[in-house]
């Protein structure tokens, strides 16, 4: 394969992943943090899926640095996902926001551990 042809996939895996992050980030209701956030959520996603399909594979597709920083974002965009809202809307119940917190928390405890041991696995 030539090399523009590897830079082509790259830009266009790349639009595709943005133009679907940003159109779901802006069809998400609530304010522009919130939107932000859940555009970068689904972002980050794509690459966790990548991450994960590739330990599944036993194909080594990022750096060690490159896994802990999908590790750490995941975790850290989901957790603002339900903080920002919780002190924005602190007058409502809480209830109905932080009803899915726990799964969410259990599968990026699952994700991060998971792409954690595979940087260790990893020389650079």
């Amino acid at each position: 394969m030539s090399k523009s042809d590897k830079y082509l996939s790259l830009i266009t895996f790349l639009f595709i992943t943005l133009a679907i992050s940003l159109t779901s980030g802006y069809q998400y209701i609530g304010d522009f943090v919130e939107k932000g956030l859940s555009a970068l959520s689904m972002f980050i996603g794509y690459f966790v899926l990548i991450a994960l399909f590739s330990i599944y594979k036993d194909v080594s597709l990022f750096t060690k640095k490159q896994l802990i920083s999908i590790a750490f974002l995941s975790v850290f965009i989901t957790l603002a996902s339900y903080i920002y809202p919780y002190f924005k809307y602190s007058e409502q119940n809480p209830s109905d926001l932080m009803s899915t917190l726990i799964y969410d928390i259990v599968i990026n405890v699952i994700i991060f551990t998971l792409l954690f041991k595979e940087s260790k696995r990893e020389r650079s």
